[in-house]
C-alpha cells in the first residue's frame, strides 16, 4: 500500500521530502514508518529504471542518433550507463549551443530544478545571456538522480563539447552536491563560483517572515542593504547596524548567508 502512494504521488512529480512528509503525518510521526527518506528514493529510483527501460530510453538515442547524423557540424551527445548497461544519463550540445557558448559562454547558469516530464527526472539546461539579455542554452542534460557523481559527469562531458573552456562565472543554487561537483570540473581561480540572488530571495517571506511582520521597516533597510550598496564597506556598515537595531546576532540562517556572502 505505501509503496503504491509512493508510486502514485512520483507520477504527480510531488517532491520526495513531501511525500516523507504527507506519510509520516499518517502514521503520526516519522519514526512509525518504519522507512527512512533513503528508502523512498530508493523506491522512485526503481521506478525510473523500471520506465525508462521499458523503449523510451531507446527512442531518445535514436532521436539523438538521428539529428547527429542530419547535423551538417558537430552534434556531440552522450550516453551514461550502469553495470547493467541501464542508460542512467544523457547529455547533447547542438551546433547552435556550441556557437552561443563561443561567443557568450563567459557566465553560465547550471539549473537542475526541473522536474516537468514524465519520470521526474532532474532536467538540466546550460544556459547563459546574449548581448539582447535574452536566455540562450549552452547544452542539456537528463539525469536520473541529484548526486555528485551525476553533476561531475555531466559537467565532464559539457566541458568536452565545448574545448574544455570553462566559463569565467557559474551561477548555481546552494546544492551541496552541485557545489562539490563544479570546484572539482570547474576549480576557482578559473572559475568564480556564486550562489544565485533569485533562489536565495525566494527564502526571504520564510525565514524572515517573522522581521517581516513585526518591524514594517526591517524589509526596506533589508533590501538597501543587499541590493543598494555599492561597496564592500558601505555594505558592511549597513549589515552591522541593521543586525544591532534588530538584535539579529544569533539568527542562525542570516548568519549563514553572511558567512558566504563574498
Amino acid at each position: 500500500m505505501t509503496r503504491s502512494l509512493i508510486e502514485l504521488f512520483n507520477k504527480s512529480g510531488i517532491e520526495t521530502s513531501k511525500v516523507m512528509k504527507f506519510l509520516s503525518e499518517t502514521k503520526g510521526g516519522v519514526e512509525n514508518l518504519g522507512f527512512s527518506n533513503q528508502d523512498v528514493r530508493n523506491v522512485i529510483r526503481d521506478i525510473r529504471h523500471r520506465v525508462f527501460d521499458s523503449g523510451d530510453a531507446e527512442c531518445g538515442l535514436l532521436s539523438l542518433r538521428e539529428l547527429q547524423e542530419n547535423s551538417f557540424v558537430n552534434f556531440f551527445y552522450w550516453v551514461d550507463v550502469d553495470d547493467e548497461n541501464r542508460v542512467r544519463g544523457l547529455a547533447w550540445v547542438d551546433p547552435r549551443s556550441m556557437n552561443a557558448y563561443k561567443n557568450f559562454g563567459d557566465v553560465v547558469t547550471f539549473d537542475s530544478t526541473y522536474r516537468m516530464n514524465r519520470y521526474c527526472m532532474p532536467f538540466i539546461p546550460i544556459m547563459g545571456v546574449n548581448h539582447h539579455y535574452q536566455n540562450i542554452l549552452f547544452g542539456f542534460a537528463l539525469v536520473m538522480d541529484e548526486t555528485e557523481a551525476s553533476y561531475k559527469w555531466v559537467l565532464r562531458t559539457w566541458l568536452e563539447a565545448v574545448d574544455n573552456k570553462p566559463p569565467r562565472t557559474i551561477i548555481i543554487d546552494q546544492d551541496i552536491a552541485l557545489g562539490n561537483a563544479i570546484a572539482e570540473a570547474m576549480p576557482m581561480p578559473q572559475t568564480k563560483h556564486t550562489y544565485c540572488t533569485w533562489h536565495i530571495r525566494s527564502k526571504f517571506p520564510e525565514k524572515l517572515s517573522y522581521m517581516y511582520t513585526n518591524y514594517p521597516e526591517f524589509k526596506t533597510e533589508f533590501n538597501a542593504c543587499v541590493y543598494k550598496s555599492l561597496t564592500h564597506t558601505e555594505f558592511e556598515g549597513r549589515w552591522g547596524q541593521l543586525v544591532e537595531k534588530h538584535d539579529l546576532e544569533d539568527h542562525a540562517w542570516l548568519n549563514d548567508m553572511y558567512a558566504i556572502r563574498t
